[in-house]
């Protein structure tokens, strides 16, 4: 599954963080999602991973760090192993085999990420995961930028490995102090996007918000109905906000305890 080659043709400081949370998120080192704060979300979920080689097991060393439930497939029995030999839960088989996404958990996964080094397998993965099963997210690397639009156009949430790269490299020359901060995501920092679902919430501004925070996380972006924007200290919460925290690990999550108790 590992094959090189693809074959398709208010607290102060909001402003701070007034980078692309998609390029924020999107973060590839040597061609692995290694540093991925992909948006997630954060309750409890099963996340399956097709692709146990350097790429699947980065994403799903951030994933199990903040306590997801998350499943590894590939069809390499030796790459399977060295996958759990390092702790992950594993599953042997071919990841485009419906029959196998249904035994490593899919009917209950929330989120399926294609992680192989060949963009055929991973757009089948897509085209499979869209068509038998109703999982609200699917992600994929896309190792050949051309091949990015074909993803987009079947609703996948590409990345593509070259570009992330290169926004890295962007951000390590313009923006160093972000990139050394971002290469500490899933570590002691994080960044995580949820729903506001805590009742008491609902009709309070963002500057009313911040007083509950706990000191060490940021609201750095407010989505409603798909607008995302800098968060306005009167802007009014509602049913469907979705707010992105960061900052501290610890306070991050003190946050989402706070905002989305569900």
């Amino acid at each position: 599954m590992e094959s090189e080659h693809s074959s398709l043709t208010g607290k102060q400081g909001y402003a701070l963080v007034s980078l692309s949370l998609s390029q924020f998120r999107a973060v590839v080192v040597e061609g692995d999602f290694a540093r991925t704060a992909y948006t997630l979300d954060v309750r409890s979920m099963r996340v399956i991973i097709v692709g146990a080689g350097r790429v699947g097991r980065s994403l799903a060393e951030q994933l199990v760090g903040r306590g997801e439930s998350v499943v590894i497939i590939d069809t390499d029995q030796r790459t399977v192993e060295t996958a759990r030999s390092a702790g992950f839960t594993t599953h042997h088989g071919d990841g485009t085999d419906t029959s196998v996404l249904q035994s490593a958990g899919i009917e209950n996964a929330k989120t399926v990420a294609a992680t192989t080094a060949n963009d055929d397998v991973n757009l089948l993965i897509a085209q499979l995961t869209n068509s038998k099963f109703d999982v609200e997210t699917v992600i994929a690397r896309v190792n050949t930028p051309d091949n990015v639009e074909a993803f987009e156009e079947l609703g996948v949430r590409a990345i593509s490995a070259s570009d992330a790269i290169a926004q890295e490299m962007d951000n390590a020359i313009e923006r160093p102090a972000l990139s050394e901060w971002m290469t500490d995501l899933g570590r002691d920092k994080d960044v995580q996007e949820i729903e506001v679902t805590a009742e008491w919430l609902i009709g309070k501004s963002i500057r009313e918000l911040d007083e509950f925070l706990p000191d060490g996380v940021l609201v750095a972006l407010v989505s409603c109905d798909g607008d995302a924007q800098i968060p306005k200290p009167d802007l009014t919460l509602q049913h469907g906000t979705r707010l992105t925290f960061v900052g501290q690990r610890d306070t991050v999550r003190s946050a989402i305890a706070q905002c989305h108790p569900q």
